[in-house]
């Protein structure tokens, strides 16, 4: 099986004081850096303690002399603020996040407790990133008063037992989740298709609530949602730009200042047409199941993708260079590399021990090929289905006719973008519009630097 990639989510906690939301941030935190399906886990909460904007609203809380509107804009600048000059750029670099507390919170503390309305707070958060799920932990009012006054809590949450000790304010959190996130308060707001896990209830042991919070949350990820707040394609491009970027600065490095670099001539439908055949041919009755028999498979782009952006690396940097869109499974990646060394088209490997220390160097052609499938990426599922319906017919058709299929205008704008990005030496007209350019650029001479 191949790994379900991960993309870049804004994951919440929510949840009353004393439930347990500390206790979830930390178990969903655990499960997600054991993914790896992406550069890193941030965790953070709202509001800010540390930050002006979070402390103006904790105070106003504290010091009630504001009536609950002024509270709500209060936390709705922080959460626009923290939103996106902190989350955003993360997410944007392809890691998840996770916050405790955030939108949901201030519905219920101002719109529900605070009486303001849970629709005007939707209102005055409506530039506010939204989450892509929301885990809500669920606790009885009397534990979770229990758990407030206890030491831990106050010591971790200064003051927050005199404004929210008493049983009647903890009921009535408690229910105003359950009015948020179970019923149809958010319907026409852009927070109404939040995926909500929950109520999980923290009244039994550590263990119970872990395991099902960590089921709950592995089901999300293997659904695959796709993310609200940012384009995988956009974060996949700026990783292989960075990428690009290291590799220029890398052959200005001591040694390396005269190092020659060839540029390989292609035409993109002829390198596709010429890979296909090979990879047909190597794929013979001997060869293992699980080496993918389409050229145009996932795991194949990926590698040799990856493997065009390093020319020489081991399974782990190959991993590392697939970025969080393009990853596989470390298993299933060593043996479609082991596939592709052994077939030697397009990369070799160059240490003599096949194992985890093993060095694969691409080839010309390999360099060739799999810059081409960085490109075509984002078209890829488009090409595979297109080769499946029509087997016979010149590869020279393939981008009209995936054109014919339907394709997005922001797909098509997606690729002509991973073109300019990627082959800075396709120099076309820029008077042409999406569709001209794609098939202008597909049917002529590409230069690809090796």
């Amino acid at each position: 099986m191949h790994r379900r990639w991960c993309d870049m989510y804004l994951i919440t906690i929510e949840g009353g004081d004393g439930s347990g939301k500390g206790l979830a941030a930390t178990v969903v935190s655990e499960v997600l850096a054991k993914e790896r399906g992406f550069n890193s886990v941030e965790l953070t909460a709202e509001p800010r303690r540390r930050h002006p904007l979070g402390r103006a609203a904790i105070n106003a809380v504290r010091e009630k002399r504001h009536p609950p509107q002024h509270e709500a804009r209060l936390f709705a600048l922080d959460r626009l603020d923290h939103g996106l000059n902190w989350i955003l750029p993360r997410l944007q670099d392809g890691s998840v996040v996770v916050c405790d507390r955030n939108i949901h919170s201030s519905m219920v503390y101002q719109g529900v407790v605070g009486g303001i309305g849970i629709r005007n707070v939707a209102t005055l958060n409506a530039g506010a990133l939204v989450p892509d799920l929301c885990i809500w932990v669920d606790c009885d009012p009397e534990i979770a008063i229990r758990r407030i006054k206890s030491g831990s809590l106050r010591e971790a949450s200064p003051g927050k037992a005199e404004y929210f000790e008493t049983l009647e304010i903890q009921r009535m959190i408690r229910s105003g989740y359950s009015e948020v996130l179970s019923g149809n308060s958010l319907t026409d707001t852009p927070f109404n298709d939040v995926e909500i896990i929950g109520p999980i209830l923290n009244d039994a042991s550590a263990d119970e609530f872990t395991s099902r919070v960590t089921n709950e949350l592995r089901r999300f990820l293997r659904s695959r949602p796709k993310p609200k707040n940012v384009d995988i394609n956009d974060v996949d491009l700026t990783s292989i730009k960075r990428i690009i970027g290291w590799n220029s600065g890398q052959a200005k490095l001591p040694g390396f200042e005269n190092r020659s670099r060839s540029t390989n001539q292609i035409i993109p439908w002829h390198t596709i047409r010429d890979a296909e055949r090979k990879h047909s041919g190597s794929i013979g009755e001997g060869a293992d199941e699980s080496v993918p028999r389409s050229i145009h498979s996932r795991s194949i782009y990926s590698v040799m993708g990856a493997t065009s952006l390093l020319s020489a690396a081991d399974l782990n940097e190959i991993l590392s260079a697939m970025g969080p869109t393009r990853l596989i499974s470390r298993r299933h990646a060593n043996r479609v590399i082991a596939h592709l060394s052994d077939s030697r088209y397009w990369m070799r490997e160059s240490s003599g021990v096949r194992g985890e220390g093993s060095h694969y160097r691409v080839t010309r052609e390999g360099m060739a090929l799999g810059t081409l499938m960085l490109v075509l990426w984002p078209v890829r599922s488009h090409i595979r289905l297109w080769r499946s319906r029509n087997p016979r017919t010149s590869y020279k058709h393939a981008m009209s006719g995936i054109m014919k299929m339907g394709i997005s205008e922001e797909e098509l704008h997606t690729l002509v973008e991973r073109i300019r990005s990627i082959l800075p030496t396709s120099n076309m007209s820029s008077g042409l519009n999406y569709e001209e350019f794609l098939l202008t650029w597909w049917n002529s001479q590409t230069s690809i630097v090796s």
